[in-house]
């Protein structure tokens, strides 16, 4: 197997690798994935894209050819890229965007990561018009695969009629309120406009009798929190964003929202029935003044369908009387949301690599977000907002300015091998789910709405979970609250940290960890791998 140099030296560590190549050919299709006819943004004229499989350790290549007539990159969610981060794209930062009919290409390991993970452009509002895909990271030595047979991946989304990047132009100027979705997809396939009979399409997922499955569910939204549900079916939870669960947790419905992600085991009936609904609700969307507005279609069905042994069956659709049989239980977690917009109950298995660091030594940052006059025009943190440069990167800056750390608006620097506690305290209405590039993080306080702020004095009358903190990458700060997260420098590099509802990263609602400068260089410059980093980019 031919590497070059940067493939061997990421490769170090790896243990008889495999190497997954592919081609993404970045272009705009035509579909009809709910009935309505569109341009969609797709890989090699796929919707939904390519789906990723590959086991921990193995390395990853992909070639991207960028057809369009605008800048683009990828954004792997979730993986870690340690000493890798010129591979996280996000342009500005990290990578200069690639330009039209411009070649970059991945290449990054998976390390000792595994689970349900996803990747997606990170320009402008790119993936909501369909650039975006699935990533799952097989474990070698799965600790709950002897409790099911064989799995399926339920990817979730929201969908608009209109293309984003025509939306996008009156969010920004004059500035109006973000665009509510019209309706929702499950695996790239919705009903609008139609009656739930044979006349409306739908994914099945199927099961057969006498067994458990395993479901990763992935809310791949630009906008918006999603209710799942498997009619009259319980879920046993396992997983959330790449670290496993003690299983301890079963429920009737699971809340995501953009960029979580979970995998449930399903286990079969033994009642007559053959199929089942599976369904993706919208939650209302919520503007100022307690006011909301929902999508015109709400709903998106899928079929839970019946198999034997031999996987034999007769094609059933689900009674249209069933349909209704769970709503309201989908009404209550909505309502729930309200109050708490994550899945609650979350304790990890009782690994080492979960347990949450503790010490005498513990460094509290806080950072304050708000919307400007409460309007869509930008965002704050601390008074401040974060603007990427337009010709350079952060990353080019670090490593060939003559500066020990970056002077940048909203670029915090943090050493290594510290233990942080961040607190985000959310002055907005609205629920922000929150995604740290390069880490997964321990969430040791979470508010619900309207429990107000926390500071550097006043967590010390918080009391943190310090014993069984869910440790997750994307996580959800309630409105007119606070989320405190603990997280170790244990991966130095520049890391974003960002609103996934994309419309709020649009108008920045965003900041970046500098963390261990001085290693990032020395590692760089050591391993001549600084000609991965431009030092200016094409604009």
């Amino acid at each position: 197997m031919k590497m070059n140099f940067y493939v061997a030296l990421i490769c170090i560590c790896c243990v008889s690798a495999n190497v997954y190549n592919g081609n993404f050919r970045i272009n705009w299709s035509h579909g009809s994935p709910d009935g309505y006819s569109r341009a969609i943004l797709s890989i090699n004229n796929e919707y939904p894209c390519p789906t990723i499989i590959v086991t921990e350790g193995d390395l990853i290549n992909i070639t991207v050819r960028n057809e369009l007539n605008e800048s683009t990159s990828i954004h792997w969610h979730g993986l870690n890229q340690h000493e890798n981060v010129h591979m996280d794209g996000v342009p500005g930062v990290t990578q200069c965007p690639i330009r039209p009919n411009q070649t970059f290409v991945y290449q990054m390991s998976t390390e000792n990561q595994s689970g349900t993970y996803w990747y997606h452009s990170h320009s402008s509002i790119q993936y909501g018009d369909g650039l975006k895909g699935i990533l799952i990271i097989q474990h070698r030595n799965d600790p709950w695969k002897q409790f099911y047979d064989d799995e399926q991946i339920i990817e979730l989304t929201d969908w608009y009629h209109i293309p984003l990047n025509i939306l996008i132009k009156p969010y920004l100027d004059p500035g109006e309120f973000e665009s509510v979705p019209v309706t929702g997809l499950i695996n790239g396939i919705g009903q609008f406009n139609c009656t739930l009979d044979e006349t409306c399409s739908f994914y099945r997922a199927t099961i057969r009798n006498g067994t458990t499955k395993r479901f990763r569910i992935i809310n791949t939204s630009v906008y918006a929190q999603i209710t799942f549900s498997i009619d009259q079916h319980e879920m046993r939870l396992i997983e959330v964003d790449g670290t496993y669960l003690d299983g301890n947790q079963w429920t009737r419905t699971l809340l995501l929202n953009p960029g979580q992600r979970y995998s449930i085991l399903v286990t079969t009936k033994t009642n007559s029935s053959r199929s089942y609904w599976i369904r993706s609700t919208l939650h209302p969307f919520i503007y100022p003044h307690h006011q909301y507005n929902t999508s015109i279609q709400p709903n998106a069905s899928a079929i839970l369908q019946y198999v034997d042994q031999d996987n034999q069956t007769e094609t059933i659709l689900p009674s249209i009387e069933s349909f209704f049989n769970d709503q309201f239980r989908i009404n209550q977690s909505i309502e729930d949301a309200r109050q708490f917009s994550d899945q609650m109950n979350l304790i990890a298995m009782n690994r080492s690599e979960y347990q949450v660091p503790t010490g005498d030594s513990i460094t509290t940052l806080t950072f304050n977000s708000q919307f400007e006059d409460y309007q869509p025009h930008g965002v704050y943190f601390n008074n401040q907002t974060f603007v990427q440069p337009i010709n350079r990167t952060l990353l080019s800056l670090l490593l060939y300015d003559n500066s020990s750390q970056l002077s940048w608006p909203m670029v915090i620097q943090i050493e290594n091998k510290k233990i942080y506690d961040v607190i985000i305290n959310n002055i907005d209405y609205a629920p922000h789910p929150f995604h740290l590039h390069g880490h997964h993080v321990w969430i040791v306080g979470q508010g619900r709405s309207n429990d107000g702020y926390l500071n550097e004095t006043t967590i010390h009358n918080v009391t943190l979970n310090t014993t069984n903190a869910i440790y997750r990458d994307t996580f959800t700060v309630n409105p007119y609250s606070y989320l405190v997260f603990r997280f170790l420098t244990t991966n130095p590099g520049i890391w974003i940290i960002h609103c996934h509802n994309d419309w709020h990263l649009q108008v920045r609602m965003a900041f970046v960890f500098n963390e261990s400068p001085q290693l990032i260089k020395q590692f760089y410059f050591n391993h001549n791998l600084t000609n991965y980093v431009p030092f200016q980019c094409q604009i």
